[in-house]
């Protein structure tokens, strides 16, 4: 709980894959590893409509990494394990640089999170407006989702 009200205000940015997409993820920003923690869970579907029936962020199997970054200050990576994902793949590394791969998902659709404190990042203006309106942005590796603050 004291962990999550730093982020009170901040940013929760979700991508979403599905089972068509490359399921290796990378770090945003060069950084340094302070903590990761791995949560069992169940195994729900990510689908966006699934949220309305089931907390699957509360309930999935989850594994969050705590970054200092160059960029955002302190930060948070988390993936989240869904059906068909049996396990979440992370590098163990005390150092991370932006685009290097953090790890993977073991088949299937999931989820990755990042959490922002406020005043750290300025979001792309199309991520809010289609936030807004309840639709999903496409992103691709490599593709800029925002700046520093």
């Amino acid at each position: 709980e004291k962990l999550a009200n730093d982020y009170i205000n901040g940013y929760c940015l979700i991508f979403r894959l599905t089972v068509d997409d490359y399921h290796r993820y990378s770090f945003i920003d060069d950084g340094k590893i302070i903590k990761s923690k791995y949560i069992p869970g169940k195994f729900h579907t990510v689908n966006p409509i699934a949220n309305d029936f089931y907390p699957i962020y509360k309930q999935n199997s989850r594994n969050y990494t705590i970054i200092e970054s160059k960029n955002f200050g302190t930060m948070i990576q988390m993936e989240v394990g869904a059906m068909m994902v049996g396990r979440i793949v992370n590098h163990d590394k005390k150092y991370c640089l932006k685009g290097e791969e953090k790890g993977y998902f073991e088949f299937g659709g999931s989820t990755v999170i990042i959490l922002l404190k406020e005043n750290q990042a300025v979001i792309d203006d199309d991520i809010l407006e289609n936030t807004n309106k309840d639709k999903e942005t496409v992103v691709r590796l490599g593709e800029t989702i925002g700046k520093k603050y």
